[in-house]
């Protein structure tokens, strides 16, 4: 037996007898196809969801259709029975650019331009000198944190080398949460290589994610020890801010890279990562409402006055003599200078964190991949230091590098050092 989804759903619009039982509550959707009741995991519920589509008792969601064939029916019933058991051979996701991606798997041979990717594949146990043919030339330049990769492939952020990635023929390439400059999707179909959009940085994706790749790489219960792992950090620091006032929520400026925007003020709205870090540590994002589609916005100096932030934190860039895991002694010289230089902004100095000495300097690398428990701990120290003077987010790092990247801990990460 089976039914066309379109049937199906012109059935439910105009009978209400069709019974729709209510979607189990979760934090994200898992999805992949097959996750029939939308919730965070593929299991015997979903096999009784698929078969209530099929004889006309639940209407099908954007997921039943476990094989994309357009048609709900017992071949479903069989693709998520063995994305249970873990034994199918393909398997189709929606990426975040809402686009259905059918991919081989386990994957063999993968590209990523996307390092909170590379992150989280490795921190789930992939052995990605083995997998990976091609990797962000960003990657290739921090030789001390991905030292396996050196003799890999640089592929080039936003602007990639189709003839390059079609010699190298891979299972997948894996692009940021959209396409930058000139990555196409229709290049990449034409050179007959699968691309799939991943949001490896905003926490309201990244579980998913994890989950998602932890099903590409056969490495499901990895996926689930790391979010456990992440979330024991993260979900510590939003229970003790979770009560607090609006009153008690000191305003925060997230100065983007002021180091190459500077004198233009670019701020993070609502839509980005550092947004979701502020909140969770209990501060309040004066630049919340700010409009852009990117989450980087524009904003006038004007407006930061009038506002008049308590807290500003800004980012550098991760290098040798800058910020992160292979700074050196100079990078610390490096970012005080982007303190100074913010300091002695008229503007910035005249701001309640201006005149309190609150400006930090971090380390972007603290927003990628589960790198953000380290990172939420940090945000929280800096906006609510009394609350979190029994958290250390240097040692929660040291435990992520030497536990689940397998590199010893070393660098240089915020400025000034925490007390």
């Amino acid at each position: 037996m089976k039914r066309s989804i379109l049937c199906i759903l012109m059935a439910f619009i105009s009978s209400a007898m069709i019974f729709m039982p209510a979607v189990a509550s979760s934090s994200f959707t898992l999805n992949i196809f097959g996750n029939a009741n939308m919730d965070e995991t593929i299991d015997e519920l979903d096999i009784d969801y698929v078969k209530g589509v099929i004889d006309g008792s639940y209407a099908p969601t954007n997921l039943t259709d476990a094989n994309c064939d357009g048609l709900v029916d017992d071949r479903d019933l069989e693709q998520v029975q063995k994305i249970i058991d873990g034994t199918e051979s393909e398997i189709s996701i929606l990426d975040a650019q809402k686009r259905n991606v059918t991919l081989t798997v386990p994957i063999k041979k993968a590209v990523a331009v996307n390092t909170g990717a590379l992150e989280i594949i490795r921190a789930i146990g992939v052995d990605v000198s083995d997998v990976f043919a091609g990797v962000s030339s960003y990657a290739i330049a921090n030789a001390l944190y991905w030292p396996e990769l050196k003799d890999t492939q640089s592929i080039t952020y936003g602007s990639p080398d189709y003839e390059q990635l079609a010699t190298l023929k891979p299972d997948v390439v894996i692009l940021y949460k959209a396409p930058k400059k000139d990555e196409s999707f229709d290049k990449y179909q034409a050179i007959g290589v699968p691309v799939i959009c991943m949001d490896c940085f905003n926490q309201k994706e990244m579980d998913g994610s994890i989950k998602i790749f932890g099903e590409l790489f056969s490495k499901r219960a990895e996926a689930n020890d790391l979010i456990e792992w992440y979330h024991k950090y993260v979900d510590l620091v939003v229970q003790r801010t979770g009560g607090l006032s609006e009153s008690e929520r000191p305003k925060t400026l997230f100065y983007n890279y002021p180091e190459s925007n500077y004198p233009l003020l670019k701020a993070s709205n609502s839509k980005t990562g550092e947004h979701t870090m502020i909140v969770q540590a209990g501060g309040t994002n004066i630049a919340e409402n700010l409009n852009s589609s990117s989450g980087v916005a524009e904003a006038e100096w004007e407006w930061l006055l009038a506002e008049d932030p308590e807290i500003i934190i800004s980012n550098v860039v991760a290098a040798e003599d800058k910020s992160g895991y292979s700074a050196n002694e100079s990078a610390c010289d490096y970012m005080k200078g982007i303190l100074d230089m913010l300091q002695n902004d008229t503007t910035i100095s005249s701001t309640a964190a201006g005149r309190n000495g609150r400006i930090f300097i971090i380390c972007t690398d603290i927003n990628r991949g589960p790198m953000q428990a380290a990172g939420t701990v940090l945000m929280a120290k800096l906006v609510h230091p009394d609350l979190f003077e029994d958290l250390d987010p240097e040692s929660i790092l040291k435990e992520y590098y030497e536990s689940w990247q397998n590199i010893p801990y070393r660098g240089i990460y915020v400025y000034p050092p925490l007390e």
